[in-house]
């Protein structure tokens, strides 16, 4: 697996269920990295029941499509992007 950039209609193909908020470009107008959201689910316990709350989680993807979380580095692999070429 090679650590290979992508140009943004790579990108654009693949984000219809995740929300990009911000892109960084290459002086090649490669994407070095993309921040925005996704969508995570928690069970809590509400007033005795347990229920499942959805939020939105910012993270980030670097340019080869490995998320990590914004505000720290914890590695996110459940949501990487993988690339088909």
């Amino acid at each position: 697996m090679g650590a290979k950039l992508h140009n943004i209609a790579t990108w654009e193909k693949i984000f219809p269920t995740k929300q990009i908020e911000h892109v960084y470009y290459t002086t090649d107008m490669l994407v070095r990295k993309v921040t925005g959201y996704i969508t995570v689910t928690r069970r809590t316990l509400m007033n005795g029941m347990v229920t499942n709350i959805t939020r939105r989680k910012r993270v980030r993807w670097d340019g080869c499509g490995r998320c990590y979380n914004i505000n720290n580095n914890n590695r996110l692999r459940d949501y990487d992007i993988h690339f088909t070429d």
